[in-house]
This record gives structure tokens, C-alpha cells and sequence, in this order.
């Protein structure tokens, strides 16, 4: 397993030569918003969308 340092160095790399500080900085918080969100899913920390759609309209 890579540490973190590793990963996102190369997700840094793999964005364009052209790419913002914002856009690397966007692309990168994604990444991090996807693997926690799998990490949730992984540990069933998850609501069905019959709740997430009672917790919105209540």
C-alpha cells in the first residue's frame, strides 16, 4: 500500500501541464470525498434513499 503523500503525488502528475492550482486542488478533494465514501460504504455506514429523502423533506 502507498502512503498518502504517494498517492496524491500521483494524482498530481496525472493532471494536465495546463491544470490550475484550483482545478488540482478540486480534483484532489474529490479524490479524498470518493475514498471515504467508500471506506462508509465498506463499514455499512450507509442510509437507504427512502431515509436520505424522509432526513431532506422532514
Amino acid at each position: 500500500m502507498s502512503s498518502a503523500k504517494e498517492e496524491l503525488s500521483r494524482l498530481i502528475q496525472g493532471q494536465p501541464e495546463d491544470s490550475s492550482r484550483e482545478e488540482i486542488v478540486r480534483e484532489l478533494a474529490f479524490h479524498v470525498m470518493v475514498e471515504r465514501g467508500l471506506a462508509d460504504s465498506d463499514a455499512k455506514r450507509t442510509i437507504s434513499n427512502d431515509e436520505m429523502g424522509r432526513r431532506i423533506w422532514s
